[in-house]
This record gives C-alpha cells, sequence and structure tokens, in this order.
C-alpha cells in the first residue's frame, strides 16, 4: 500500500518548521534529540540552537510512518496543519503518547498533522523516564496518562513558546531520570545498539554477544526488554534506515549497487525489506519526495 499522507498543494510562505534541539549534559546519554514541529514562518525563539531545521514553504511531501526499533514520546499540542498548509484548532484535547518501537511499517494513510514537541530516545535509555519494560510497548501507542498519571502536561507544553516547551520538557525528564536510573548496567545495552547504527546494521548477535562476554540468550533477552526489539531486528532496521538516503533521490539509483553496498544477499532481499519495513519498493522511496527524521539522519550520516 503506498503511503497517502502526501501534501500537494503550494504554500506562500513556510506553513510549518520541523526542529531538533540537542539534550543538556546531564540528558545527552538518554536522549537523542527534542524535536518540534510549528506553525511557520517565524524562527525559533531565542536560547538553544537547532540541531537540524527544515522549513516547509510548500505542502508537496510525503511522510509515512516507518518501522522504528526506537522510543519516542510525542505530545499533540491541539492544532493541525491540513493539505493546503492551513493551521486550524482540533477537536481532540492536547495529549501525550509514547510510541514504542515499531517491529513493521506503521500507519501510512492520513492528511493532517499536529503541532508537536516530542523526545527521541537514544535505544535502551528509555525505560528510567517511562518505568515500564520497553519489551511491553512493542507495536503500541500509549498514552502518556496512563503511565506518568498526569494529563495536564500537554495543555501546559500548549501554552509556552517553543523553547519554553523544550525547557518544560528537559525539566520534567531531569525530574524521572534522577529517580529512575537503571540499577544494573553490566550489559551495556545502548552501546551495542549505537554501534550496531554505526555500522549500518553489519552485526550479529554472535559477535555482539561475544564481544559483551554474554551468552547468546542472554544478550537476545536483556536487549529486547531494554530496546524493545531483539538484536538481530534492530540490526535489520538499522540497515534499512541506512539505506533511506535514497529516499527521494530520484530514478538513477543502481539499486544493484545499493543492495551490495548496504550488505543486502541481493537486489531481491534488500526489496523485501524495505517493503517490509516502510511499505514502499526501493523506487518509489525514491521517486517522491518524502520527509522522515531517519531520512535526514541516514543522509547526514553518510555525508
Amino acid at each position: 500500500m503506498e503511503p497517502s499522507a502526501c501534501y500537494t498543494e503550494s504554500v506562500g510562505l513556510a506553513f510549518a518548521w520541523y526542529r531538533e534541539f540537542a539534550p543538556c549534559e546531564a540528558l545527552r546519554a538518554d536522549v537523542y534529540r527534542f524535536f518540534s514541529f510549528v506553525p511557520g514562518p517565524l524562527a525559533p525563539a531565542p536560547g538553544r540552537a537547532p540541531r537540524r531545521e527544515i522549513a516547509f514553504p510548500e505542502a508537496t511531501f510525503c511522510s509515512p510512518q516507518l518501522a522504528d526499533g526506537h522510543v519516542s514520546l510525542v505530545f499533540d499540542l491541539g492544532r493541525t496543519c491540513d493539505t493546503a498548509g492551513n493551521w486550524s484548532t482540533d477537536a481532540t484535547a492536547p495529549h501525550g503518547t509514547v510510541a514504542g518501537p515499531l517491529s513493521a511499517v506503521g500507519r501510512t494513510d492520513g492528511t493532517n498533522r499536529p503541532e508537536m514537541i516530542g523526545v527521541y530516545f537514544r535505544a535502551g535509555r528509555a525505560a528510567p523516564f517511562l518505568r515500564a519494560p520497553i519489551s511491553a510497548l512493542t507495536d503500541a501507542a500509549v498514552d502518556i496518562e496512563g503511565l506518568w498519571g498526569t494529563s495536564a502536561l500537554a495543555s501546559e507544553l500548549g501554552e509556552l513558546d517553543e523553547m519554553q516547551r523544550i525547557e518544560r520538557l528537559e525539566s520534567v525528564l531531569l525530574r524521572r531520570l534522577a529517580i529512575g536510573r537503571l540499577r544494573d548496567e553490566s550489559l551495556q545495552v545502548d552501546r551495542l545498539a549505537a554501534r550496531v547504527v554505526r555500522r549500518r546494521g553489519r552485526e550479529t548477535v554472535d559477535g555482539m554477544a561475544r564481544d559483551a562476554g554474554v551468552s547468546r540468550q542472554h544478550l537476545a533477552r536483556v536487549f529486547k526488554e531494554r530496546v524493545g526489539v531483539g538484536p538481530k531486528l534492530y540490526a535489520r532496521l538499522a540497515r534499512f534506515q541506512a539505506g533511506l538516503v535514497h529516499a527521494g533521490a530520484g530514478p538513477g539509483v543502481d539499486w544493484a549497487a545499493a543492495a551490495v553496498d548496504l550488505g543486502y544477499a541481493d537486489q531481491s532481499h534488500m526489496i523485501a525489506e524495505v517493503r517490509e519495513f516502510s511499505s514502499l519498493t526501493p523506487q518509489a522511496l525514491a521517486s517522491r519526495r518524502w520527509f522522515h527524521p531517519f531520512i535526514e539522519r541516514a543522509r547526514a550520516l553518510r555525508t
């Protein structure tokens, strides 16, 4: 099924901005980025320089929900943008959601997008903040009220400007981290996961277990408990996400060479995995204009 979350109408000024911000030093081991999707055409409020910033002057991009081996925290703030780039108050009250790791492609339909603020956690580092086993969140979206026992934070964030939202959310995470740190980090799953991403998925479970000094079974159990997916699937997802560098690249991609470069057995193997994790063929991925944080990250890492 082809994703239908596509904007096709042109607008005069930037109707929205996507931005990523680095966390403070105390959260850097646990949080990869704070992110924000807000109405345009305003630049961010002063106080913290964006690490990544994308303006959307035209409503001509598509945004699929791709498979992901990471946990994120998302607050929808009560306004949505339609296919013409117009913002309006949403009938749905502001709310927060924990998006667990996705082992396969997620939702691919829908056209309106909410104003939001959120957190991308590093693999294996979300549990102290959520105080729930990450394996219980796999392929699930859970209301933050059920985990944190509060429904007021999303409404509060909606009343603040972009920088104030980041600072408020950062302070909440710092408080939760202070009382929720992992007691046993003898197996540093986060470091193993980071290495898998750096090597674009070219890791084996046996190799990770050997380097960590544990059995394959112990590694698989702890990795899934803290990351939400097993180490083998995480490596497959890392390889798929590295291949997103070709998204929107046009018809000239040499897919046979790309399959070899990414470590697939052959082109058919690559096509099957791209379909599994995105619902797209590689050619469809290359031929249209897409927006997804993984696509931007893949391009930055490849550069």
